[in-house]
């Protein structure tokens, strides 16, 4: 799954010893088929999950059926979701409510649903924000 025709493996990337191996991992990008297993977390598809972080449906298509990775910007949008649950999952305690957490709309957010607010790096900054508020408890 590490190679380079068809990418990093999501699995891998989560258990990756640093932050330079992550680096290389979304720099190579994520194989997609490695998507799916992660996406089931949050009961999505692979698709539906990198649609949601703004891959094109068509996009995703060609790449699974050419077995090519995800694009470096595609796979960094996949490693902010992956740092993004593990920062929730650390504030809430526990997995299920982190990602119930990530999937609803959050008042400190303007009533933005989190994940879907990972497609750029503002949007990442401000869920992360509001988490470091939820654990500062200053926001809920």
């Amino acid at each position: 799954m590490g190679d380079v025709r068809g990418g990093a493996s999501i699995e891998h990337y989560l258990h990756a010893a640093s932050a330079l191996e992550r680096d290389h991992m979304v720099r190579e990008g994520f194989e997609p088929g490695s998507l799916d297993a992660f996406a089931h977390r949050f009961g999505r598809s692979g698709r539906s999950l990198a649609q949601l972080l703004g891959v094109a449906p068509a996009t995703y298509d060609r790449r699974v059926r050419e077995g090519k990775p995800l694009s470096q910007d595609d796979s960094d949008r996949v490693a902010r979701l992956i740092d993004v649950e593990r920062a929730a999952t650390r504030v809430f305690g526990d997995e299920a409510a982190a990602r119930e957490w990530l999937g609803a709309p959050i008042p400190v957010l303007g009533g933005a649903i989190p994940i879907e607010l990972l497609v750029t790096t503002p949007g990442h900054q401000a869920v992360m924000n509001a988490l470091r508020r939820i654990m500062a408890g200053t926001a809920a």
